[in-house]
């Protein structure tokens, strides 16, 4: 069969998407709405009740932006930012990119030689605290020897920190800088990788990446104002970025999470009563098995997202029997580029599909406009065609133009000559040209001479009802390179043995994809910085005792 590239079948006119700063695009949205939006909150922080109303949020940012700029802050300068807050951060965001500077945020309890490494990697001049932080990133700035301005965006005073209240009280008569702004060309977004293979990257994205998926969102969905989301993404991340100003731009409400703790997050849900939730899957595999779902009414809730990693469909299968009359949209996107696929607001589509090796698999919906795709063969590098597992290369206008280096170029080692991002995952595209997400090639190993996917595996245990979550990792071995072991989290007040979850994967998968390494019981397995499973420490904390 012969290969071939994957495209779109969305068209969107190219020229429709506007060539000015993202902030200008923003504003203007949210101007068209205010009539309706204003006494709407359009950010609120469940965990502390702050919020923001559509018709503060335009002239708030822009004071913000006149007290930065009478402080020094010019285009092209950088504010990073280490704080738990969400609402003060949106706004200060907004005012960073209405001056033409860009912003960089990151995990709230790193340490202070990683603050310190990407501070200099962005030559930041601004750093946004809050009383949890604020002494970690002077010791950051020391390291450094740099010199940055603080501001304090928690609700507690710092002494002798700037606070951010202060910056909002600005004087109308105070005008602020014109700034020419090339979409294409200047940054606005840093954004830390997860870090799942190492530190974390800086990821750029300039204007025109965000306002070529806002064009293609505003294209393509319905005007309704009663819609919002709920979402537990850090402050720091590109999709809480994304959403936060997709949200401004519909007049939607987004609910955001300042401390995720999952013990706390069905009240919040029973008590905002969101339109919309997103959850990562590892959210999602402990969230689907909860049995105070069935004691509550959910019909408040009219769509479930799910993204960030694979999604396994016994877990799937669980919450469309919780959730039934709900819709289930599944997104396939990366820090790097932005979105890739989604499935459509349909409910009568089958979001779940087979492998071309025979195993169930859920689907990622087709290409998001403007997207091409491509399907590589793992070890001759030939261009594969539908049914065929591969690495997938995107190419897009939201793709990201590098990772950050200090005092040089973009790294681009992820393009190849002809723009093709290499996205290291694992893929295949179907008959009807939807996408389907295998698993990472970094996640990957080998069995003697067959591949190993572990997210393979997972599914199938986590199809047993005693099962909270599972991961499988891999055990060196000598003789066969690897062996498959389980690591399994149980429900509360559930039982199972070893052998039964052993057998029940020989009974599912063919020998090489057995737990050959055994199976542990485990009472928790740690999350990473983007609340995904965190394969890296698993790995050292289990292996190192084998």
């Amino acid at each position: 069969m012969m290969g071939e590239i994957f495209r779109s079948s969305v068209p969107i006119n190219v020229s429709n998407i506007p060539n000015c700063s993202l902030t200008n695009c923003l504003f203007k949205y949210l101007r068209q709405n205010l009539h309706i939006v204003a006494q709407k909150p359009w950010l609120i922080d469940v965990c502390t009740e702050k919020k923001i109303l559509f018709g503060q949020v335009e002239e708030r940012s822009r004071n913000v932006a006149k007290a930065l700029a009478r402080r020094g802050f010019a285009k092209g300068d950088v504010l990073y930012f280490v704080s738990y807050d969400i609402v003060d951060i949106g706004v200060l965001q907004l005012a960073v990119w209405l001056l033409g500077g860009a912003t960089r945020g990151s995990y709230q309890i790193s340490k202070p030689e990683e603050y310190a490494r990407q501070m200099q990697e962005a030559k930041c001049k601004f750093v946004a605290v809050d009383s949890h932080t604020v002494e970690t990133i002077k010791q950051a700035i020391k390291i450094g020897n740099m010199d940055c301005d603080i501001i304090n965006v928690g609700d507690e005073a710092i002494n002798g920190v700037l606070s951010f209240m202060e910056l909002t009280q600005d004087d109308n008569a105070t005008l602020l800088p014109k700034v020419q702004i090339d979409s294409d060309k200047d940054v606005f977004l840093i954004c830390n990788t997860s870090g799942s293979t190492g530190e974390p990257k800086g990821v750029i994205h300039t204007h025109k990446n965000f306002l070529s998926v806002l064009s293609c969102f505003k294209e393509l969905m319905a005007e309704n104002f009663d819609e919002s989301i709920m979402l537990t993404a850090s402050n720091f991340s590109i999709f809480n970025a994304w959403t936060m100003t997709l949200t401004l731009a519909t007049g939607n409400t987004m609910f955001c999470m300042s401390r995720y703790r999952k013990e706390e997050f069905l009240g919040h849900v029973l008590k905002y009563k969101p339109w919309k939730i997103f959850l990562y899957p590892y959210i999602m595999s402990w969230f689907a098995r909860r049995p105070e779902l069935d004691k509550h009414d959910f019909g408040f809730l009219k769509n479930i997202s799910l993204g960030g990693s694979v999604v396994d469909p016994t877990t799937l299968e669980l919450l469309q029997k919780k959730f039934p009359k709900a819709n289930f949209n599944l997104t396939y996107a990366t820090t790097e580029c932005l979105g890739v696929a989604t499935t459509p607001n349909n409910i009568n589509l089958s979001l779940f599909g087979t492998s071309p090796d025979g195993e169930r698999m859920v689907t990622s919906g087709f290409l998001f406009p403007l997207v091409e795709a491509k399907i590589i063969d793992l070890e001759t590098g030939d261009l594969l065609g539908k049914n065929k597992l591969g690495l997938l290369f995107v190419r897009s206008l939201q793709l990201t133009k590098g990772y950050l280096v200090k005092d040089s170029e973009p790294d681009r080692s992820c393009f190849d000559c002809e723009g093709w991002f290499d996205t290291g995952d694992i893929a295949f595209f179907d008959t009807t040209g939807q996408l389907f997400v295998r698993e990472r090639v970094s996640f990957m190993f080998k069995y003697y001479m067959h591949f190993v996917i572990p997210s393979e595996i997972e599914a199938v245990l986590q199809e047993h009802s005693a099962v909270q979550l599972a991961c499988v990792i891999a055990v060196p071995n000598m003789e066969t390179t690897n062996l498959a072991r389980g690591l399994v989290v149980l429900k509360n007040g559930e039982n199972t043995t070893e052998e039964e979850l052993l057998a029940l994967v020989a009974r599912k998968l063919p020998l090489h994809k057995h737990l050959h390494g055994g199976l542990q019981f485990v009472e928790s397995l740690p999350e990473n910085k983007g609340r995904k499973l965190d394969r890296m420490a698993i790995i050292k904390q289990y292996i190192s005792h084998l």
